[in-house]
């Protein structure tokens, strides 16, 4: 995936509330894809026998997926904090600093596109 430069002028900004939001969505967004991935991979391996390390690799997607949900769920309790002032702006070009996804970078910036779910990369399965 080719990697992202900074395109955004130093005057585009967002709220930090709705930079929460998106960064929320697309937390929540990566868990469904966790949980879809889990329940492959469970129905792929019921006629396996997996060693004991086979089966700690596999719950590391577990520990992935209950991390991705446990940050969106943060993020959405600050979000719903009636007592937090998100109205500031920041820079977008800080939101994005070190993101590689392209995708992101367009969702993150509320550019036009058809925000795909983002192809995955080489995968070596078991």
């Amino acid at each position: 995936m080719p990697s992202v430069t900074n395109t955004a002028l130093p005057s585009e900004t967002i709220s930090v509330h709705h930079a929460l939001e998106k960064v929320t969505g697309l937390l929540e967004t990566a868990g469904t894809l966790f949980l879809d991935a889990q329940n492959t991979v469970g129905e792929c391996t019921k006629t396996l026998t997996l060693c004991d390390e086979e089966v700690k690799s596999l719950q590391q997607l577990d520990v992935a997926t209950q991390t991705v949900e446990a940050v969106a769920s943060i993020l959405r309790n600050i979000l719903d904090n009636p007592t937090l002032d998100l109205s500031a702006d920041m820079p977008l070009p800080a939101l994005y600093a070190g993101v590689k996804l392209s995708e992101i970078v367009r969702i993150l910036k509320g550019e036009p596109g058809d925000h795909v779910p983002i192809p995955a990369g080489e995968v070596d399965l078991f």
